[in-house]
């Protein structure tokens, strides 16, 4: 299962752990039973309801996701699907525009919801007793959204401010929203979540209202609960409140077609400098097929041997750029999987008085001594082992497991593969992890290649002598809050 992979990009393992046969031995024998241990039902309207029992504590995370997103808005509407997660929390004709989240407050739980390309999820943390209530709030919602023309003005002004704090205000977000548009061109993935500016001023309750009678059907849910209670009588619950709600638009996983991103041809690149960025940084994608067309069990190889070429301060990317050559501060890589294309990406930062042109002359030696050469084996195995352990510690927390679960199925993977994702995961050779990776960097593959850099320096100048231990690595991420 890739991206929203289980928990691949997580942090390194300390390469001095004394523990790490344990750790293997342990993740050995967690990969020989299901994840999860989940329960599924698909209720009359479509609507499906996925239960993962957890006696630990008295709590329960509850969560809606609806298979809609940025990627599916119509065409100059972006920010649709975001600018709608907002006015969901302005009211129904049962309950006032405030007293949701209050009703939750109240009963010593809280709620938020999130955007993505491909989903939209709505969530409630709160006591298991309290299942009944969030379920009938949640419910009615689903249809019964009341959208005020004065709510909506006012809404659009709260997201354009968003937009203008987080994105427009910030280098960092500004850039990689002008390299994700550039590595996605022709393909939905690449406009902001939160919309472009010019087109994010003119929505209005028209397009919300529209946005929400198309895309909102019972069908099109997923609910996800995980915590103390019991599948029965979740089915129970979810059969009183969900399932009472018609169907009346449907929802068609085949119909959801999207165009292709334009092949990437040689090295598209785009640099850029601008105030307010400290040091430099450089990153490089190389896009991924459709885990249909690639192959899941592929995709899978890849993101293990992608975790183990780059993803920790002990992978071989690092230690080679960072602590043996010194031409870094940061080095990695992470593959980020989706439900259309899924993209690979190598990142870096230049150490004071590396210029990003020495740098990647760097990295690209690095790697193509990594494509050739392979991965240690050793190397391979504690990657395996994080992956593994971090599917085991995403279970301590109930929101953790509900968003696990919630953002796989929203992508197109099933309860099956979930369940059994452990297991396919330790029988992962070098061999086919190497193969994955080959398929997706080879020299015949294009590239899209992205600098920042402060204002007024270029690509051949020293990165300035600025601490940079801290530098955050690049996101492809779409969520918005």
């Amino acid at each position: 299962m890739a991206a929203p992979v289980l928990l691949a990009a997580a942090p390194a393992l300390a390469a001095t752990s004394p523990s790490i046969a344990a750790a293997t031995a342990t993740a050995a024998a967690e990969a020989a039973t299901p994840l999860l241990g989940a329960k599924s039902r698909v209720l009359e309207n479509g609507l499906t309801v996925v239960v993962v029992e957890d006696h630990r504590m008295p709590v329960v995370s509850h969560m809606v996701w609806y298979r809609v997103g940025a990627a599916d808005e119509p065409a100059r509407r972006s920010g649709i699907a975001h600018f709608l997660e907002h006015l969901m929390f302005k009211g129904t004709e049962q309950t006032s525009g405030d007293e949701f989240s209050r009703l939750i407050a109240e009963n010593g739980g809280r709620d938020n919801a999130f955007t993505s390309y491909d989903y939209t999820a709505y969530y409630q943390n709160i006591a298991a007793d309290r299942l009944d209530l969030v379920m009938r709030l949640e419910a009615d919602r689903m249809t019964g959204l009341r959208l005020r023309p004065e709510d909506t003005k006012t809404e659009l002004q709260v997201v354009i401010e968003e937009r203008r704090s987080r994105t427009d205000n910030d280098p960092q977000t500004r850039f990689g929203e002008a390299y994700r548009a550039m590595v996605y061109a022709g393909h939905p993935y690449g406009r902001p979540v939160i919309g472009w500016p010019d087109e994010l001023k003119t929505l209005d309750r028209e397009d919300a209202v529209a946005f929400y009678k198309a895309h909102y059907p019972p069908s099109a849910a997923i609910v996800v609960v995980a915590g103390d209670v019991r599948a029965a009588d979740v089915f129970r619950l979810a059969a009183e409140t969900y399932g009472r709600i018609p169907d009346t638009t449907g929802f068609d996983e085949a119909k959801r077609v999207r165009p292709a991103p334009a092949p990437l041809v040689g090295d598209r690149r785009l640099v850029q400098d601008a105030a307010g960025v400290a040091s430099p940084s450089w990153r490089r994608s190389w896009l991924v097929p459709r885990a249909d067309v690639f192959g899941r069990d592929r995709e899978e190889a890849l993101d293990l041997m992608t975790f183990a070429m780059g993803g920790s301060s002990t992978s071989p990317l690092y230690r080679r750029l960072v602590v043996d050559e010194g031409v870094a501060v940061q080095a990695g890589a992470y593959y980020a999987g989706a439900r259309d294309e899924g993209q690979l990406m190598v990142y870096a930062a230049p150490a004071p008085g590396v210029s990003i042109t020495r740098l990647e002359a760097a990295v690209g030696r690095a790697l193509a001594d990594i494509l050739k050469q392979g991965v240690a084996p050793d190397v391979l195995e504690r990657a395996r082992t994080r992956m593994l352990a971090d599917a085991v510690y995403a279970r301590d927390s109930v929101s953790s497991t509900a968003n696990m679960v919630g953002a796989a199925l929203a992508t197109g993977e099933t309860l099956e593969r979930i369940e059994t994702w452990p297991q396919r995961v330790a029988a992962i050779t070098g061999d086919q992890g190497m193969e994955a990776l080959r398929a997706v960097m080879g020299p015949d593959q294009g590239t899209a290649t992205g600098v920042l850099l402060p204002e007024g320096l270029g690509v051949d100048d020293p990165a300035p002598a600025v601490a940079a231990t801290a530098v955050t690595p690049p996101s492809s991420e779409g969520t918005v809050h």
